[in-house]
């Protein structure tokens, strides 16, 4: 297995479980969940400019971005839903409930993207990964009702 991406992949789960609470602040401060959205994706656009400023990386060729099918573009909106979402029911569910709840569907789903290969390396529905899925589900069960 690869150690970095095991270690880099343990590192974005935390940011999973503190992004709701940083973003909850700032929506505090603001008027509107959608205005702390806002800013968020917009210093997180900010940084990925200058990243690929640094590393001289520069925007797609036009031309290739035609290529793309209408569903290739959703990978923004499927962020903005996650941010607003969590900034409105996260700070009320509290960390363990949200990050739960997010985890159970991420692998509901992953279980059937695996299984077609869609967009990910193909790996058929078996009954140790429905297993494990449901296990997901009775920790969640647990997690909401304490």
């Amino acid at each position: 297995m690869d150690k970095l991406g095991i270690l880099l992949a343990l590192v974005a789960g935390c940011a999973i479980a503190l992004q709701p609470a940083v973003n909850a602040r700032l929506a505090g401060q603001c008027g509107h969940p959608l205005q702390a959205s806002i800013i968020s994706f917009g210093t997180g656009f900010v940084a990925l400019l200058l990243v690929g400023a640094a590393m001289r990386i520069g925007f797609p060729e036009p031309g290739r971005l035609q290529l793309l099918p209408l569903w290739a573009w959703s990978g923004g909106l499927l962020g903005t839903y996650m941010v607003t979402v969590s900034l409105l029911f996260a700070p009320r569910l509290g960390a363990t409930r949200w990050i739960a709840l997010v985890i159970a569907g991420q692998f509901a789903l992953s279980l059937i993207l695996d299984h077609f290969g869609a967009g990910y390396a193909q790996h058929a529905i078996s009954p140790l990964r429905i297993a494990g899925v449901l296990c997901v589900a009775i920790g969640v069960y647990l997690v909401m009702t304490n």
